[in-house]
């Protein structure tokens, strides 16, 4: 069969253009041309199939191909019908005369076709292949292809032309769920305690570990089905299977690989959204009002920040006080990973965002979950998710360790830096120019809010609690529809990991609130990512 496979390709790349210049010259016009051409290869194709099986050789090639092209052409004159053509058996001296092209594309043929088809489509640049999968799949029309891609309609009219010349037949194989032809691209996070050199990184570096993964989620696959789903040779994806078998991303069973970490697509990121959309008036919209009526018992607490003013204290309040009113939802210790990192992997595909319904439009967000080390806590918000915070928090280098120390020093020192030694100062200068701290004089003041325990305590007791109370009911509505939907979306392999699932869908409650504040201009609105990075950024003095 290799051996086949071989003279087929090699009649393809041999013939198909000789072909189709000699149609084109028979009958004149390029459609026709093309079809003609398709049904010579089938013939030669399905022809060479059966003479292998009945243990026929082809001696002479040229003329075998060029035969069965002069008779498909004579059959054509014949009978004008040219989906009809089929090859005198008793020319090609073949064991009966029926016409192969109904057995062989039922068959192995049909597998090349796919292959080669495939090929070519992937191979397409990015414009043509998307306007190709956005015409022919998703049904969009030429006018809002051309408006999406900002490109005039004959523009969207040529290049459909030009892909339609090179797939025509095939296009109509194509599914929407096949990953060949459009990849998901899937982001990794994290619920945990983090390691220098995460492995999910590597997942996030490397397409074909992340369409592993996508296509193992909700049922298992074998290696054939992710061979054929994938259009990767196997050789190609069995090391990356192994990877991510030895890292527990995957687990093995009888029935074939199965992804091992949660992974929420869009659609379900606005199911989800939807019911929090039926809560808002009576969640949301309360926590933001109540938290506004407390300004005055806010800033009688006295903690540092407590002059700002209200709408910058607002992001850090709602998601304080939203970590404080969750009902927490007990959820499995976090394993230890094999890059020394204790977590749950979090899979985020957001392939399909612009096609979702969305009940929340959360473009220009990011979403960085609440962070925390021994003193301070910090939530990645609006479009400021990346952040040197980040790097603080873990202390992986010596720098983010040495300037979080001095730091806290200037915390409990009262913020003097009259007493900081030279090196104590350089460093000093890096919180500056990051943007942790601002220099007045002796005095080197934070950018972000400060509390002592007891602060903290008060603001909890005087302040969150009564609005919780306020929220106890609508929290229980909230959380048993966030229940429905977890049990329909919760895979088999991860019924175990129930929690987690419910866990995570309550931690977007201080998310959504926030934006819901944000559109409301109750919010300050950053002027860029360096301003707003420090608004949810909290220290506790003990």
């Amino acid at each position: 069969m290799d051996e086949i496979n071989r003279l087929f390709d090699r009649i393809a790349d041999d013939y198909s253009l000789i072909l189709l210049n000699w149609a084109y010259k028979k009958l004149g016009d390029s459609d026709k041309a093309e079809e003609l051409t398709q049904e010579v290869l089938l013939q030669v194709f399905s022809a060479i199939s059966k003479n292998s099986s009945d243990g026929i050789p082809i001696e002479k090639l040229d003329n075998f191909v060029w035969k069965i092209a002069y008779y498909s052409w004579c059959h054509y004159l014949r009978q004008n019908e040219h989906y009809k053509l089929c090859v005198p058996a008793d020319e090609l001296k073949l064991a009966d005369d029926r016409d192969f092209i109904v057995d062989f594309v039922e068959s192995e043929y049909q597998k090349q076709l796919i292959y080669r088809i495939r090929d070519k489509i992937v191979r397409l640049n990015y414009l043509q292949r998307e306007i190709m999968i956005s015409f022919y799949i998703d049904n969009a029309s030429l006018e809002q292809i051309a408006m999406h891609y900002n490109i005039s309609v004959a523009t969207v009219k040529w290049h459909l032309f030009d892909t339609r010349k090179k797939i025509k037949k095939e296009v109509i194989a194509m599914e929407n769920s096949n990953l060949v032809y459009r990849p998901r691209r899937l982001h990794l996070g994290i619920n945990g305690q983090a390691s220098p050199t995460l492995d999910t990184k590597f997942i996030e570096n490397s397409l074909t570990k992340q369409n592993i993964c996508v296509a193992c989620y909700l049922q298992p696959k074998t290696l054939n089905e992710l061979t054929d789903i994938l259009g990767i040779p196997k050789a190609y994806i069995e090391n990356d299977i192994e990877w991510l078998l030895q890292r527990e991303f995957l687990i093995k069973s009888k029935s074939g690989y199965s992804t091992f970490f949660m992974i929420e697509t869009a659609d379900d990121e606005q199911k989800k959204y939807a019911i929090y959309m039926k809560h808002k008036d009576e969640l949301s919209d309360v926590i933001i009002n109540e938290l506004i009526a407390a300004e005055d018992k806010i800033r009688s607490i006295g903690f540092y920040g407590s002059d700002q003013p209200l709408d910058k204290m607002l992001w850090l309040l709602i998601y304080r006080f939203c970590n404080y009113q969750r009902i927490p939802y007990a959820t499995n210790d976090a394993p230890i990973r094999s890059d020394g990192g204790k977590y749950f992997p979090l899979g985020f595909d957001r392939t399909d965002f612009e096609k979702v319904d969305r009940s929340i439009d959360t473009t220009g967000w990011a979403y960085n979950g609440s962070m925390c080390s021994d003193n301070f806590w910090w939530f990645g918000l609006y479009n400021f998710g990346e952040s040197e915070i980040e790097e603080m928090m873990d202390e992986y280098t010596s720098e983010w360790k040495q300037l979080h120390e001095i730091l806290c020093s200037l915390i409990y020192s009262d913020y003097d830096i009259s007493v900081f030694n030279e090196n104590q100062k350089f460093n000093l200068s890096k919180l500056v120019q990051k943007g942790f701290v601002t220099i007045y004089g002796k005095k080197a003041l934070p950018n972000f809010y400060i509390f002592t325990s007891e602060q903290y305590k008060q603001l909890e007791e005087f302040v969150f609690a009564p609005i919780a109370r306020k929220l106890e009911d609508e929290i229980v509505l909230l959380t048993n529809d966030l229940a429905e939907l977890c049990k329909m979306k919760v895979p088999a392999q991860l019924k175990n990991y129930y929690n987690l699932f419910m866990h995570m869908a309550l931690c977007d409650i201080g998310y959504l609130t926030t934006i819901f504040a944000f559109n409301e201009d109750k919010l300050y609105k950053p002027r860029d990512n360096h301003d707003g990075e420090f608004l949810t950024l909290m220290y506790i003095k003990r």
